[in-house]
């Protein structure tokens, strides 16, 4: 039986190429392959979806879940545990993916201050640039959404055995970790690597600091005040709420500037940096914050499974950001006709 099943994977093989290669031909049918290279926002994605996979789950952990995704996994809760790993995973590339064009973006607008602005064409190929980090995030979320597929598959398949009590995921000390540590390090070291090219003034990050009090001390509010009720806002759920509400605001003081011509250009400058900085704390406060918090009680049993309003948070929110700064800054740069 197992010598068929290993036929069978080794048969799969040449499958998986052509539905790669064919893949990759409509790639380059679609354009320059090159236009879609960004190796700085690649390495970002990458290194700083693997540091909160650290931050997150122990090593013991994410050694277990690689080796369910390659082999036969074991009982029931490994299993769980292992497709749970692995959806972490994909929604930290993906919110990273979002995180980084946000990134781009800001850059993009601190460039400007700086040099001469281009033709309109250099300005669009630019707005377009800074996309192709959420596509990285995209790809390596399927990719890890996959193992995550295929484990949750086999425990659907597998007989139901009744239990008496929830199992943990995971078994091990609380408080710090050197890994959970490390993730944050290497975290910020990629985040500081985004701006080191790049000059920030002092005005630029006190523009900055009403939309941080507003995310951040919101979504703290939010928590304290329904403290009591049986239902209590996720960590991830509040820093999203608040996000939306400071982007919003950021969006009706944009149109209200717009509306006033020349003399409103400080007002919508103003606004947009409102924008983009309630995104930031918001996507910030969720990956950093709320993720490893939700993730631990998550393994340990005390969450029998990540609620509806986090799974929103974590992959509706990073769109209607994305969403919302692509209007707006595509609104500023290009004139109306």
């Amino acid at each position: 039986m197992s010598s068929m099943g290993t036929t069978k994977k080794f048969l799969l093989i040449p499958v998986w190429i052509l539905i790669l290669a064919i893949v990759a031909l409509g790639v380059i049918q679609s354009g320059n392959p090159a236009n879609l290279i960004d190796p700085s926002g690649f390495l970002f994605v990458l290194v700083g979806g693997i540091a909160l996979a650290m931050i997150s789950f122990p090593g013991a952990e994410i050694w277990r879940a690689l080796r369910d995704a390659v082999g036969t996994p074991g009982n029931e809760a490994d299993i769980r545990g292992s497709a749970f790993f692995w959806e972490a995973a994909g929604r930290g590339f993906w919110i990273l993916g979002v995180v980084r064009s946000i990134l781009h973006l800001v850059m993009f607008f601190l460039s400007l201050r700086t040099q001469e602005s281009g033709s309109m064409q250099w300005i669009i190929k630019e707005m377009a640039q800074y996309l192709l980090a959420t596509l990285y995030g995209i790809l390596l979320a399927v990719i890890c959404f996959i193992p995550c597929w295929k484990l949750m598959g086999r425990l659907q398949s597998r007989p139901l055995v009744p239990t008496t009590e929830q199992r943990p995921m995971f078994i091990g000390r609380s408080g710090w970790r050197v890994g959970g540590v490390v993730g944050y390090v290497l975290f910020f070291a990629s985040l500081v690597l985004c701006f080191l090219k790049v000059h920030i003034d002092a005005g630029l990050l006190i523009a900055l600091k009403p939309a941080v009090f507003v995310v951040l001390g919101g979504a703290i509010a939010l928590m304290l005040f329904t403290r009591g009720a049986n239902v209590v806002p996720s960590p991830s759920a509040a820093f999203a709420v608040m996000g939306l509400i400071g982007s919003l605001l950021g969006i009706i003081q944009m149109l209200f500037g717009m509306s006033e011509g020349a003399e409103g250009i400080a007002q919508v400058a103003g606004a947009f940096a409102f924008l983009i900085s309630s995104c930031l704390t918001a996507l910030f406060g969720m990956v950093l914050v709320g993720v490893p918090l939700e993730d631990r009680a998550v393994r340990t049993g005390r969450v029998a499974a990540p609620s509806a309003f986090s799974r929103a948070a974590w992959y509706v929110f990073p769109l209607l950001a994305l969403i919302f700064l692509v209007l707006m800054a595509t609104r500023l740069i290009v004139p109306p006709r």
